[in-house]
Parts: structure tokens; C-alpha cells; sequence
């Protein structure tokens, strides 16, 4: 007898954070978290101990002093990049990672005996910050498919917050959410429409904004290095130099830096309640003429502040550049959100009531939203009609009482490269997508470059800034294709029809077509989202 796996009815959102990730369920008129074990968040931290037992969360996280060199933690930053490492003999990049840290979640989720899963949660809402380029996005969906994970949409994390939000705060309003997490930074404007409860909310994003290498771990680092610059004054060791002949290995450097970094992170919590902290820790690392360092510095929080001053100023100007790109002035926002763990930080909070002149929302848990948001958008989406036959029904009270419309905007500039390296944009960044316009489409016209050129290669790029050459910092290659049986003739003898389409669903659609040929085409999709 052929037993038939039931999916569950419920749709999970999975906030896949830098630092911990979290997960959530709509059900019976709110969104509830889902308890990974014991707390309402996993450690996004993997720990590998042999060739067959990998750890993930806690367990992981306390490997990372142990056991370092085979201890992944922060991979949320690599992933979607070329980041690899061999452990055990055998090759991780950074969506194996991240689908081992959603594996776990997913055997939590199983297990757990909070509510009846009611089947197999296999279909989920993953949130990713708002400035996640195509790459990390096909990266990440990559890792939810390897964790057995069916990935119905991405979500911006910024939009999930205000979800979230929205769904508790029913009135029309104008929400900027400053999202500080562990690895990214991210700005988004939206606007709330809510109209009536017998119609969908909408959610139109006005701007977005944001730096995706820089985060609360940036903060941990700042005030590691200045730890280390104490210790080292006072003992001579540079914890950080592990190339230095130091007559210390660098295993016990590394073990040493994890210590600083753990005892900077609980710093820099500790500055939510108190004005002055010590850091200890005794017993840190033996020098080659066997004597015993330890560290013992007490902070201020003046001191603390004025160590992290530029990074809070930069996330600033990103927030002034937000409310400017989306043409409203301070006094048009309504609401602030604070999203992630750094944004605890007390002059974060100080810095974003100087500027807006008012006090940012704190009645969320920042941690958790974004997932909660996300289960709110998945309740509405529903599990695929293909899948309803092993599905069990959902039941009315799981379901949310108004669907959401998203509108959204064209998030990068997107072009092609053309000769010398040049970029050429062809579809520009911040044009909205919304219901009246679902599809924003242009086309260049290019010519053959050198004589006799019977094949062109259409190379795509996007980029978040203004850029000459796709050699540029902020441009990134995401998709490539060959238009072919171009007929032998003179330099700029053919005219090369170049036309971009992006649509809801965020997929850009790549085509080129020889003028006056409808044969001698092709075309590229890319899924964006």
C-alpha cells in the first residue's frame, strides 16, 4: 500500500536572516511564530563535525569558539556569490549552507508540538532584503529548493514588516521601515491603502533603498577592532593579524577573535539598558613565552557611540535619500518601523526621531515581523491549484480576511554591455509596477560592431546606481544569451532589435531580433523574484 504524503495547508514565511532566522504560520486571524525549540529564533549558524554529522542553530553557534575553521556563521552575505569551502572533503557553497539552515527549520517546524502542521509544511513565503540583486535571488531560492522547500514568492523583508504592521493598524498611512540586520541595511517607503475591510489592502512601494554590506555584525567588527587595539597595546598579541609570526597558531587567533566578536555583540546589547558596560574575558590566549592575557576594558555608551557614529550617519543618509526618491517630505511619513536587532541600538532610535521629529514604532518585536509578515502574504497567495489534490484544505479561520495588492518598482537599472564595456540602459530604475501597469517594457536598436559579425552576445546587467562601464562596482551580470545567424555584411550594416520586458512577478525577459527578420531571434527569461 502506497502511502500519500499530505502537504499542509499552512504557507510558511521564513525570514532567513544574517544573524538568526525565524518562521511563522497565519492562523485563526494572526500570524503566529513558530518556536525553533526552545526560543522564537534559530542561530543562522551551521557546524560541521565529521563527514556525516552537520549542526545547525545553538548547537552550531557554541562550535564557533571550539571549532572555528569548521564553524559557517553570517553566510546570508555570500550567498549568490562564488563563495566555497571544503569541509570534510567535500565542497559547500553558500546556498548548501543556507539550505542546511533551512533543513533544520523545516525538521523543527515538523516536530514541534505548538499547533497540528495539519501535513508536511512544504510550501513557503522566504523573505530577502530589499536590495538582494538577481543572483542572491536565484541563490536563495536554490537553497529552499535543496531543503525540500517550494519558494511561492520571494518577499522584500522591508514589505513583510509593514504587512505585518499594516495588519494590526488598519488605516491608510504612509510607512518608511529602517531595517538593520545582522549582515544587511535596508530603507523602504510604502504606501498603506486599506480602503474598507470588504476589499484588499494595498501596498504600493514608493522607494527603496539600502547597502547590502553593512549590518549589526559591521557594528560588532568596529568595536572588535577596538578591543583588540586595547589588547594588543596592553599585551602585545594582535589577535587580528594571522599571518604575523607571533609564535601563537592561528587556530588559537581565530578562537581568540570569537571571543572579542561574541563579547562586542553582548556590548553592544548591553547598551540598550545601561550606560556603562565592562567587557571581560579572562584567560583569552597564551603568548609563545606561555603568559596568560586577559581582557577587562570598561565602555561607555558616549564612547560606544562615537566609535559607530559613521555607520548610523550612513544608514541616515540612505533614509533622507529614500524619503527623496520617493518625492515626499519627512513630514508625509507616517510611521517609522524598526526592523532587526541593531536597530535596539539607542542611537539609532535617537537619530531617527532628530530626523523625522517623532518617535519610530516600537511595539513590534523586531526579530519576528518579518516572518510574521510573511506568513500574512502566503495565507493570502494560498497553496498552488496543482497541489490542491495532496493538500488538506485549509480552513476558513486560517485564511486572511482581506488579500494584499502589492505594487511594487523596478528596483535596479538594467541594461546591456556594448562596446569597450560600456553599460547602456535600457530600463531604469524606480518605474512602478502596479495593476495598471503590470509589464513595463523598452527596446534599443544596436548595430553590428565589426564586419562579418554572424553571432552577437547579449550580456544583461543590472545596477542599483548610475554607472559608465560594466566594470563599474554596482554592476552585476545576470544573465547572458547569443542572437545568431546574422547575415555576413559591413561594420553597423544590421540593425539589433534589444527589447526588455519586467514584469510582476519581477522576471525580466530579455529578446533580440535582427530588423527585418522575424527568424533570427531569441530571448533570455531571468527570474527576479
Amino acid at each position: 500500500m502506497t502511502i500519500i504524503e499530505k502537504n499542509s495547508p499552512y504557507i510558511l514565511g521564513i525570514d532567513l536572516g544574517t544573524s538568526n532566522s525565524a518562521a511563522a504560520v497565519y492562523r485563526q486571524g494572526k500570524s503566529e511564530v513558530i518556536k525553533m525549540g526552545k526560543e522564537n529564533t534559530l542561530p543562522s549558524v551551521v557546524s560541521f563535525r565529521s563527514e556525516e554529522e552537520v549542526q545547525v542553530g545553538e548547537n552550531a553557534k557554541r562550535k564557533i569558539l571550539i571549532d572555528p575553521e569548521n564553524t559557517v556563521s553570517f553566510i546570508k552575505r555570500e550567498i549568490g556569490t562564488e563563495w566555497k569551502k571544503e569541509f570534510f572533503e567535500k565542497e559547500y557553497r553558500a546556498e548548501d549552507i543556507s539550505a542546511e539552515i533551512l533543513s533544520k527549520m523545516k525538521e523543527l517546524i515538523e516536530s514541534q508540538e505548538q499547533f497540528d502542521m495539519r501535513g508536511t509544511p512544504n510550501f513557503a513565503v522566504i523573505c530577502i532584503p530589499a536590495n538582494f540583486d538577481d543572483n542572491k535571488k536565484k541563490a536563495t531560492r536554490e537553497a529552499a529548493q535543496l531543503a525540500g522547500l517550494n519558494t511561492l514568492y520571494l518577499l522584500e523583508e522591508p514589505v513583510a514588516a509593514s504587512i505585518a504592521y499594516a495588519s494590526e493598524i488598519k488605516r491608510d498611512q504612509t510607512i518608511l521601515v529602517y531595517d538593520l540586520g545582522g549582515g544587511t541595511f535596508d530603507v523602504s517607503v510604502l504606501k498603506v491603502d486599506t480602503v474598507d475591510d470588504n476589499e484588499p489592502a494595498k501596498f504600493s512601494v514608493l522607494s527603496k533603498e539600502g547597502n547590502p554590506n553593512l549590518g549589526g555584525y559591521d557594528i560588532d567588527k568596529l568595536l572588535m577592532k577596538y578591543i583588540c587595539e586595547i589588547f594588543q597595546t596592553e599585551s602585545e598579541v594582535n589577535l587580528l593579524d594571522l599571518e604575523a609570526d607571533q609564535g601563537i597558531s592561528v587556530s588559537e587567533l581565530l578562537k581568540a577573535q570569537e571571543s572579542v566578536r561574541e563579547a562586542s555583540e553582548q556590548a553592544k546589547k548591553d547598551f540598550s539598558e545601561v550606560d556603562i558596560t565592562n567587557i571581560e574575558i579572562p584567560n583569552l590566549i597564551k603568548d609563545e613565552f606561555g603568559k596568560i592575557h586577559s581582557i577587562d576594558i570598561e565602555l561607555t555608551k558616549d564612547e560606544f557611540e562615537e566609535l559607530i557614529k559613521d555607520i548610523i550617519q550612513e544608514t541616515m543618509d540612505t533614509v533622507s535619500k529614500a524619503v527623496e526618491n520617493a518625492e515626499l517630505s519627512n513630514q508625509d511619513i507616517s510611521r517609522i518601523i524598526l526592523v532587526g536587532g541593531s536597530t535596539r541600538i539607542p542611537l539609532v532610535k535617537k537619530e531617527i526621531k532628530n530626523f523625522f521629529n517623532k518617535e519610530p514604532y516600537s511595539n513590534i518585536d523586531p526579530d519576528i515581523v518579518v516572518a510574521q509578515g510573511a506568513a500574512i502574504y502566503g495565507a493570502g497567495l494560498g497553496v498552488p491549484s496543482e497541489e490542491t489534490e495532496n493538500t488538506n484544505e485549509a480552513l476558513e479561520e486560517d485564511q486572511p480576511d482581506s488579500k494584499i495588492i502589492m505594487d511594487n518598482i523596478v528596483t535596479h537599472n538594467l541594461g546591456i554591455e556594448v562596446t569597450a564595456g560600456r553599460f547602456n540602459r535600457i530600463i531604469e530604475k524606480g518605474i512602478e509596477l502596479s495593476e495598471d501597469q503590470p509589464i513595463v517594457s523598452n527596446e534599443k536598436q544596436f548595430s553590428n560592431s565589426e564586419p562579418n559579425m554572424t553571432s552577437m552576445r547579449i550580456t544583461v546587467f543590472q545596477t542599483s546606481e548610475e554607472v559608465q562601464y560594466v566594470t563599474d562596482e554596482h554592476c552585476i551580470c545576470i544573465g547572458e544569451f547569443y542572437l545568431s545567424g546574422i547575415p555576413e555584411g559591413e561594420k553597423n550594416e544590421h540593425r539589433i532589435s534589444v527589447k526588455f520586458e519586467v514584469n510582476q512577478q519581477n522576471e525580466v525577459i530579455v529578446s533580440a531580433q535582427l530588423l527585418g527578420s522575424e527568424s533570427i531571434s531569441n530571448q533570455i527569461t531571468i527570474q527576479r523574484n
